[in-house]
């Protein structure tokens, strides 16, 4: 079976007439695709990867999401030694191709298989119908199998020279990789440093990438941990309050849910609603603040500069910013840098402003001055903001106040 033919069997996938350039990328088997987090971490790895030096035939080492070239086929344990050294994911198996009866290397994390060398993601019992396993590598064991049998240097040294300077080759497989492990880990920390250029980079295009990159300078975590389901914080504050936020958040979740049927996500989906998770949480919980304000940036329109406002909503506690939005806890300083803040509210602050505008969770200086809010000019919205001050706005805010004291206490 010809690689291009096997690729396709192990993922089910099928050669395109149209759009052939698929047919050259990562194939994903179907039933891989729900494990998101560890295809986040290994996009992440493979977007970090540093250039890696041509092997002795003159072959690109690389792992391939596009352009899948095949002659990385026989570079199979060369690929595995470096993906699991950079990784925390994968083990190693060493095993033997059953048609050609060939050595050949994978990686595993629990079923499912990555063999970088056919840019491949399957699951294992699809996979052994090809690939017979003999031993596996795990995680812990990979330094001192590259310290004891020196494997990756054949891809670089040829045998001849090899005997001739066994003092100097015997150390080549292990500086090799922690070369490579070095300029990985110089990369990581260059996506998360700061600096005036990066600085203005990032106002400029904050919004053009789910805020990724924002998020990751203001928690200094990997883009794959920013994609999960995670409130990243910052390495400065204690993840204890991490307990905290989530003792808060599924309070709120049940009332939403139970009272307004209303789903209110606090690792989930939360782009979009920074007033009624910030608004929510500080009435449950007093110690944070609410905090309102934006993101000033600009737009550059057929050669015209024009100044714009994000607007916000997040929380603040002592020295610490929780915005629920963005999913990050980090200092103020460093929040500051980006943010604009222009009003704070107590918890008893934020239940008056309630009593006012009922359960209308918004910017609360612009809706009240009857400023546009975001994109929304609606009727409906106009016919709210005509409503503050109301009776049917007093009645929604005190039927929302006795519900948080009722999930406060359950």
């Amino acid at each position: 079976m010809h690689l291009d033919k096997l690729r396709y069997f192990l993922t089910e996938h099928f050669e395109k007439k149209l759009y052939t350039y698929e047919n050259f990328k990562l194939l994903i088997h179907p039933s891989v695709t729900g494990n998101s987090d560890l295809l986040n971490r290994l996009e992440d790895d493979i977007n970090l990867m540093p250039e890696i030096s041509k092997t002795l035939d003159n072959t690109d080492i690389k792992f391939y999401r596009y352009d899948y070239n095949e002659n990385l086929y026989s570079k199979s344990e060369l690929l595995a030694f470096i993906l699991a050294s950079i990784s925390e994911d994968w083990d190693i198996i060493k095993g033997i191709d059953s048609c050609t009866g060939k050595l050949h290397f994978w990686l595993k994390h629990e079923d499912i298989i990555y063999d970088p060398s056919l840019a491949v993601i399957t699951k294992e019992d699809i996979y052994s119908k090809r690939f017979k396993k003999l031993t596996e590598i795990k995680k812990e064991d990979i330094r001192q199998h590259l310290v004891e049998n020196n494997n990756v240097s054949k891809f670089y040294e040829k045998t001849r020279f090899i005997n001739s300077r066994k003092n100097k080759s015997q150390d080549f497989s292990i500086t090799f990789i922690n070369k490579i492990i070095e300029e990985f880990n110089k990369n990581v920390n260059r996506e998360v440093a700061l600096d005036e250029d990066k600085i203005e980079h990032i106002k400029e295009y904050f919004m053009f990438d789910d805020f990724i990159e924002l998020r990751q300078v203001l928690s200094q975590k990997r883009k794959s941990y920013l994609k999960g389901s995670n409130i990243a914080v910052h390495p400065s504050i204690d993840n204890s309050i991490l307990d905290t936020i989530k003792k808060t958040a599924d309070c709120i979740s049940c009332l939403m849910k139970q009272e307004y049927d209303m789903n209110f996500d606090y690792y989930k989906w939360t782009l979009g609603n920074c007033y009624g998770l910030s608004i929510m949480f500080t009435l449950f919980n007093g110690n944070f603040k609410l905090v309102q304000g934006g993101i000033p940036y600009q737009r550059h329109d057929f050669g015209i500069s024009t100044n714009h406002f994000y607007q916000h909503s997040w929380l603040e506690i002592d020295d610490i910013v929780y915005d629920p939005a963005l999913k990050i806890v980090t200092p103020k300083e460093l929040y500051y840098t980006f943010v604009q803040k222009q009003d704070e509210y107590s918890k008893e602050e934020t239940e008056n402003i309630l009593r006012r505008i009922g359960f209308n969770f918004t910017h609360f200086r612009d809706f009240m001055t009857g400023i546009q809010i975001g994109n929304n000019e609606s009727i409906r919205y106009r016919s709210l903001v005509n409503k503050i001050d109301s009776q049917e706005m007093n009645e929604q805010a005190e039927k929302l106040l006795s519900l948080v004291q009722k999930y406060k206490h359950d």
